[in-house]
């Protein structure tokens, strides 16, 4: 094989499957288009539409084709000595609602265009290469992110798994499984069991679309992820006070919800900012929501009630720590000085997780190699957070995107694109 390799022209040969890559691009396009962008639900029809559209590809590129208990579907270019653990290059099917085209989809396309170059060009890899597409990566259909992904390594109960339901239908996963044809039993009887593990898999690779405007603002065409975020979430939190009329409140008596919230807000948005002028690395803050009662509030209403969620994060443990310790003091401080009380309600979150440092330097080593710009960051959470954690060696590299994504605007360039696959296809071979 390596003299096969060696002699290709992997960039050539990439841009050879450019309308194969467009028309897989295009054909879930068509299928899951809503009033604007996409909406591809977990476990919906439309989402198993794009899982058998993979698999109709797969039987065309004549690879070996398989699908889990969950509907998850693997193609897999057999290598030469089948017995060595396997490569996989993944990512996801579904998305959010009115999404874009490119979030998740675009890594398991890239999978399969690296296999359609190989298998076009007669190659042979030492090992297994699969193009897995997983399921349920959202977090916004059923309340909890990985679904198919955690469950692939072992990491989900049938417990759990029963009790998702999804939104906009109210039925559970069991039931939309169901619904597809799945053997529920089968799914209950393997959910707990490791299918990908770190004896039968050599490597994790994930190719996505950059989640922000940095590479473009930059004009770089990829990124090679150095860590995936940890990460506090607080979806919502109750700031009550007291309604009062606003011309007859005075200062001291009031009990205002809002600027209770507003300190509370500004208040940590500089200890963030001190935060990273002391050296912490990609940290960041989010409020997304935050609102007053629409029913009570008014122009001449003291707001007795104020509802908002709060998001922070980084790649570092400590910073995760130490933010949890400064924002619980704050919301002490502002409920005596205020007079007010704060419900933080549910707490979720997850630890930052550092990718592996050998693939991260053979992604490097594989673009200078193609003569590809790349930047290194770290970047948000991914299916390859869970695999990492599982102990599978894991990467990422990010393709430009001028609009951010989970909304109808996501851009890609398909030049970016197939740069970007180049990088990977090279060093999945490097690494095989």
């Amino acid at each position: 094989m390596n003299d096969t390799i060696e002699q290709l022209d992997l960039r050539a040969a990439v841009r050879d499957q450019r309308q194969f890559a467009a028309d897989l691009f295009d054909s879930y396009f068509d299928i899951s288009k809503d009033v604007e962008g996409v909406t591809r639900p977990g476990w919906s029809e439309i989402e198993e539409a794009g899982a058998q559209l993979v698999a109709d590809r797969s039987r065309t590129l004549g690879l070996e084709l398989e699908f889990d208990e969950l509907g998850q579907v693997y193609a897999t270019l057999p290598g030469v000595d089948r017995s060595t653990p396997r490569i996989v290059i993944a990512s996801h099917l579904d998305s959010v609602q009115r999404g874009g085209n490119f979030d998740g989809y675009a890594g398991v396309v890239a999978g399969m265009t690296a296999l359609a170059a190989l298998k076009t060009k007669g190659v042979t890899p030492s090992c297994d290469l699969t193009v897995m597409g997983t399921r349920g990566e959202e977090s916004v259909w059923y309340g909890i992110a990985y679904i198919g992904s955690r469950y692939s390594v072992g990491d989900l109960s049938w417990e759990e798994l029963s009790t998702l339901v999804r939104a906009d239908t109210g039925k559970s996963l069991p039931d939309h499984l169901e619904d597809l044809g799945y053997d529920v039993e089968t799914a209950m009887a393997r959910a707990g069991t490791a299918r990908l593990t770190a004896e039968n898999t050599l490597a994790y690779f994930e190719l996505h679309i950059e989640q922000g405007p940095l590479l473009d603002r930059a004009g770089i065409t990829a990124a090679v992820p150095t860590a995936i975020r940890g990460n506090a979430r607080y979806p919502e939190i109750t700031c009550t006070g007291r309604y009062g009329h606003a011309s007859a409140e005075p200062l001291e008596e009031r009990r205002d919800a809002v600027l209770a919230v507003a300190e509370l807000i500004n208040r940590f948005d500089a200890y963030w900012k001190d935060q990273i002028a002391a050296g912490a690395p990609d940290t960041q803050l989010t409020v997304g929501r935050i609102h007053t009662d629409i029913y009570q509030d008014g122009l001449t209403v003291v707001p007795g009630e104020c509802r908002f969620s709060f998001n922070f994060g980084g790649t570092t443990q400590a910073f995760i720590d130490d933010g949890k310790a400064h924002f619980a003091q704050l919301l002490d401080e502002i409920a005596v000085s205020r007079k007010v009380e704060f419900d933080i309600g549910r707490q979720v979150g997850s630890a930052p997780v550092p990718l592996d440092a050998g693939l991260r330097a053979t992604l490097r080593a594989s673009a200078e190699a193609l003569g590809i710009s790349y930047h290194e960051m770290a970047t948000v959470g991914h299916d390859a957070a869970i695999y990492a954690k599982a102990g599978i060696p894991a990467a990422m590299i990010l393709v430009r995107n001028q609009n951010g994504s989970h909304n109808p605007r996501e851009a890609m360039d398909i030049d970016d694109f197939l740069e970007s696959t180049a990088i990977l296809m090279q060093a999945v071979l490097r690494v095989a």
